[in-house]
């Protein structure tokens, strides 16, 4: 997806987590898949889903002219957009490489997040940068709580 806009970001984000849940499902569906990483897999996705409504909410909530402003020429040169915007596999990973995958790649969207938020040319998109962020940094903390939790059982 190409965004062009703070509305088009926020909807390409809502996608990166539904991705990120469906191909999570996928690998909990996977009859290889044991009883423990079955459960991991479950909770990441439902997660992420919870993570793309959170992103929804985002956009029925901004202002619409910051929505409509332009982050084009900052998103498209940027090389995390082209790592987030791949389709990942976790069929057949064990517990710390799917945790590593996970976190990576929610790491990548952080960074990408502060960066646009660093090119913001208004208040409004700075504003709406830094909303998101912050909820993407608290879930993403919070999900490395439990992850955590779940490899000490």
């Amino acid at each position: 997806m190409k965004a062009e806009t703070y509305r088009d970001l926020i909807e390409w984000t809502q996608q990166l987590h539904g991705h990120l849940a469906s191909s999570l499902e996928a690998g909990a569906a996977d009859s290889g898949t044991g009883e423990r990483m079955r459960a991991l897999l479950e909770y990441l996705a439902e997660h992420e889903r919870r993570m793309q409504q959170m992103v929804l909410r985002f956009e029925q909530q901004a202002d619409i002219k910051v929505l409509d402003s332009w982050v084009y020429d900052y998103f498209t040169d940027n090389p995390r957009v082209r790592l987030l915007n791949t389709r990942p596999s976790f069929v057949g990973l064990d517990y710390d490489a799917l945790c590593a995958m996970v976190f990576d790649l929610h790491n990548d969207a952080l960074d990408l997040y502060r960066y646009l938020q660093g090119r913001a040319e208004t208040a409004g998109g700075r504003e709406l940068m830094q909303d998101l962020l912050a909820m993407e940094e608290h879930e993403t903390l919070r999900l490395a709580e439990q992850v955590q939790r779940g490899q000490d059982l």
